[in-house]
């Protein structure tokens, strides 16, 4: 019903030496797990209707399956969840931030997912998920005793964390560079010169030691409002706002990876 390739094997003729189970033909299935085929017909013929989210497990099963064997309907359900998570438009990515929407939220649900990228070549979600890794699993990237990331993910890692702090000084926060002639802070429009211009740089040492790779995507912090004039507060507001923008546009980069379209292309579907 939904496997052309089981379609096309149940319409070839049995040599008359095909060993049978209980009267039917024995299928050989090298590669595959049993484990992922009971999640997968657990899918195919289920005892009743969820509407719990799937596990990542659940969905590594099905994508692996579905894959090798084209079960077409099912592959494009998961690489949609996976894509909707994940998306590659800064748009999209604001409104799912820092929140699970198609996915169960478990322990390594993020590594898991990364692995699975990597397994079924969906090369376009690997950039946010490399990203997240970096807020949420820093020990484990810096610990080499770890083993919970291959050498190529932790130097990714490694190399994005150290990018996207340099990356940050020239865009989202590029108002807090006091070497700028004219300084965007205080602006040309200040109310209040002296009083901004320090509220600036203890916004600058507030943040920057340690400066945490997470800024880059973070929304203004109303935090830092009280430091500003409402000029300089929206003149600092529209540069972060921007340079959010521009982080993600070079996201990819960040990690030794092509551009967004280029991942889209690659993907396997």
């Amino acid at each position: 019903m939904h496997s052309s390739v089981f379609r096309d094997m149940c319409q070839l003729a049995l040599p008359a030496d095909e060993p049978m189970v209980e009267g039917c033909p024995v299928v050989i299935l090298p590669g595959d797990t049993a484990e992922d085929w009971t999640l997968f017909l657990g899918v195919l013929y289920p005892k009743a209707y969820s509407t719990e989210l799937p596990t990542v497990r659940l969905v590594a099963a099905i994508l692996r399956l579905s894959k090798k064997y084209d079960f077409p309907r099912f592959r494009e359900d998961c690489v949609r969840r996976l894509k909707q998570e994940f998306p590659t438009t800064f748009a999209e990515f604001d409104k799912v931030r820092s929140k699970w929407t198609f996915f169960q939220d478990e322990v390594d649900t993020l590594l898991g997912i990364l692995s699975l990228a990597r397994d079924v070549d969906l090369h376009s979600i690997r950039p946010q998920l490399y990203c997240s890794i970096i807020e949420m699993y820093m020990h484990a990237i810096l610990d080499p005793k770890n083993t919970s990331l291959i050498p190529s993910d932790r130097f990714a890692c490694l190399m994005g964390a150290v990018s996207l702090m340099k990356l940050q000084f020239t865009t989202t926060l590029s108002w807090l560079d006091f070497k700028t002639k004219p300084p965007h802070i205080p602006s040309g429009t200040c109310t209040q010169h002296d009083k901004c211009s320090q509220g600036a740089k203890a916004i600058f040492l507030s943040i920057a030691n340690p400066l945490p790779a997470y800024w880059i995507f973070d929304k203004w912090n109303q935090r830092w409002d009280p430091h500003l004039c409402r000029a300089c507060r929206s003149k600092a507001k529209e540069i972060y706002d921007a340079g959010r923008e521009t982080c993600w546009k070079e996201l990819p980069a960040a990690f030794g990876l092509p551009d967004w379209e280029e991942l889209k292309a690659l993907d396997f579907e």
